[in-house]
């Protein structure tokens, strides 16, 4: 019976040791791992394409408040800036390109629709020709970026020139040459000031 404990004893320190063993080559591989990815820099990677992605985009909110400043759209921003990069410049440039930030606007009964964008939905709020009546600017910057963001998204219309389908619909074949050229000038210049 003492052999027997004896040589559980011996294998149990030899198990604690290889454990210890084994602990510790894992804890030096990982400190190589950590200090190889830079970890122990101040200078990590993750981090600062973090802090260029929250950059551009404060870059971003102030270049849009900028534009916009003293135009009806101004408040509008706070929910523009909801939405990711590319909606939010398509929203500021069409805008600009459709009723100059909410100066040129359609109404019902004498109020403004808060529809900036030329945007025909049919809706029981409908205002002068023809043109969606929205409930609030909220209301209005969530229904139409969500239209821009299927257009990005699921039709792939990434560049003001894909985009002409917000003007003529599902063919220019209506539409004048020069005006379709215009449009898309246009809506371009303020769009790659916003996402440039």
């Amino acid at each position: 019976m003492k052999i027997k404990m004896k040589k559980i004893a011996i294998f149990m320190a030899n198990i604690r040791y290889r454990i210890t063993i084994l602990t510790f080559f894992v804890l030096i591989f990982y400190i190589i791992g950590l200090w190889k990815f830079s970890f122990f820099d101040n200078n990590i990677p993750i981090l600062d394409g973090l802090s260029s992605v929250t950059g551009n985009r404060l870059e971003l909110e102030q270049n849009i408040k900028e534009m916009v400043k003293d135009y009806p759209i101004e408040q509008m921003v706070p929910y523009i800036l909801e939405k990711d990069n590319m909606t939010a410049a398509f929203l500021v440039s069409i805008a600009k390109k459709e009723s100059n930030w909410g100066k040129r606007v359609p109404v019902l009964n004498g109020e403004d629709c808060f529809n900036y964008w030329g945007y025909r939905g049919i809706r029981d709020r409908m205002g002068t020709g023809g043109h969606t009546c929205f409930d609030s600017p909220e209301d209005a910057v969530d229904t139409v970026g969500k239209r821009i963001e299927t257009l990005i998204r699921k039709y792939n219309l990434t560049t003001p020139s894909d985009m002409i389908i917000w003007k003529c619909g599902s063919s220019c074949a209506g539409h004048s040459n020069a005006g379709v050229r215009k449009w898309i000038s246009d809506v371009e210049l303020y769009f790659n000031k916003i996402i440039n």
